[in-house]
């Protein structure tokens, strides 16, 4: 589908969202889940993908294979990881980064493989699939994570991290086709559960949940030293969760062009989701919780698309769950808010 029939498609959606004031659901067609979705946007396409329904290894890991589909103005057939090794014990994770000097962006897919390492796969535009091999981030003993990787992209770097079986969280950074693994692991952090980290202003944030299933959040000021992120604590909402929330940009109101947007974070409590924003002294709830219906246990996932179109841009901010009850295993896809910007020196029809 061209981008323009794409944007319209969009527009459409957008339309309804602004006249029925609730969010715009729809199930995803094929794509079906036991571990959760990851969302990430790339030249005006949603990417979504997700660990399958799972099953058992011989030595009685549960492993799960890889799909994605691509939404430009509609979702696309289902695809699958096209590695045979791939069997990932968790969600996967996406990001879309400019790694280098040319601050070319792409799409970056990585998972826990049963070896326990974090593999990864960049998108190729060229070829429309992603890379046909899998390298792992590193491959030493605080490389081997117990839970889903996080992936967050910058304007100059790639940022992963994951959980150890100690309980720490390391992280890392890929730039100019090589990672740098940072020694220290993030100070003061002891979990079970994965991390999530997003890209905000000049920021890195990593959000984590402790021994009493609370929301925690570390911030560090990009870009990173050489060695490593001086992280310190910021204010939390008020969130008990037993999965790894979300975080990621979004937009309150109907005119991001002129206020901007806000770092966003969505959580789990196992029946409903609730979404907060940060609005520079305090987590305002936002919305009202998410679905009307049963939900599985599972973490959510957000991303944050702005489309140019021929005079003016469309302004989409979504959320991914997987449902409970009748639907479960399914993924749904809400635009939690949408705005056409249309701006007063564009032609009339």
């Amino acid at each position: 589908m061209k981008r323009e029939t794409a944007s319209l498609a969009l527009a459409f959606s957008l339309v309804a969202l602004a006249f029925s004031n609730l969010s715009s659901a729809q199930i995803v067609s094929q794509a079906k889940t036991s571990a959760g979705p990851a969302l990430t946007s790339f030249a005006g396409e949603t990417f979504l993908a997700w660990a399958g329904i799972s099953s058992e290894t011989a030595d009685g890991k549960t492993i799960h294979k890889v799909g994605y589909k691509i939404n430009d103005g509609a979702w696309g057939a289902q695809q699958i990881m096209p590695y045979p090794a791939i069997n990932t014990i968790a969600a996967p994770a996406l990001a879309t980064a400019a790694t280098e000097a040319t601050a070319a962006e792409y799409v970056y897919l990585a998972w826990t493989q049963d070896d326990a390492l974090v593999h990864y796969a960049v998108w190729d535009e060229a070829t429309g699939s992603f890379s046909t091999t899998d390298p792992y981030i590193c491959n030493y003993a605080e490389c081997e994570s117990i839970a889903a990787p996080a992936l967050a992209g910058g304007t100059t770097a790639l940022y992963a991290a994951w959980t150890t079986a100690t309980g720490t969280i390391q992280y890392a950074a890929y730039a100019s086709g090589a990672w740098t693994v940072f020694p220290a692991a993030v100070p003061g952090v002891t979990t079970k559960v994965a991390p999530t980290l997003a890209v905000f202003g000049n920021k890195l944030y990593l959000a984590w949940i402790n021994a009493s299933n609370h929301v925690q959040i570390e911030q560090a000021a990009l870009p990173l030293s050489s060695s490593g992120a001086e992280w310190s604590s910021m204010t939390a909402p008020a969130a008990t969760t037993s999965v790894a929330p979300a975080l990621g940009e979004g937009f309150v109101g109907s005119a991001p062009w002129k206020v901007g947007n806000e770092l966003f974070i969505a959580w789990n409590n196992g029946s409903t989701i609730y979404l907060n924003y940060w609005d520079g002294a305090a987590w305002v709830p936002y919305g009202g919780p998410i679905p009307p219906g049963p939900l599985e246990n599972l973490s959510p996932a957000l991303n944050y698309a702005v489309t140019p179109e021929i005079c003016g841009s469309t302004y989409a901010f979504n959320v991914g769950f997987t449902l409970g009850g009748d639907d479960a295993s399914l993924i749904d896809w809400t635009i939690e808010n949408g705005v056409i910007y249309t701006p007063p020196s564009c032609p009339k029809l």
